[in-house]
């Protein structure tokens, strides 16, 4: 089971997976990562997460396709999971907010409002 501040940090870059990762640490979090959809799915399924940041560009399963999933899963209809776009543009955000994301923010990643929007889900 998953704890109470536990966030999956889901890209296809490490190096962001890493960072993103590292940050969230220092502000108290436990994190947990994977590359793509597919692996998020797992994951999701192996242990429910507070929140999940993903990233929407991914291979082989893309962030739309991995939150419709995960949106399916018993339990995980209410689980925050926050999109990670290159594309700050409304039709984005509307697209993503569609497709199950709770919310949205563009890269590069303003970590104080992420960590902001974190804190007010407890």
């Amino acid at each position: 089971m998953a704890s109470a501040k536990q966030v999956l940090v889901v890209d296809d870059n490490f190096e962001m997976v890493e960072s993103l990762s590292a940050l969230l640490q220092c502000q108290g979090y436990e994190t947990a990562s994977a590359h793509n959809g597919y692996e998020a799915c797992d994951w999701v399924r192996d242990g429910m997460p507070r929140a999940i940041i993903m990233d929407l560009g991914m291979p082989w399963m893309d962030g739309f396709g991995a939150v419709r999933a995960i949106r399916r899963m018993p339990g995980a209809q209410s689980v925050p999971i926050i999109a990670l776009s290159g594309s700050a543009d409304q039709d984005s955000v509307k697209k993503a907010v569609a497709a199950g994301f709770t919310q949205h923010f563009s890269k590069p990643l303003n970590f104080e409002h992420l960590n902001q929007y974190l804190n007010n889900l407890s």
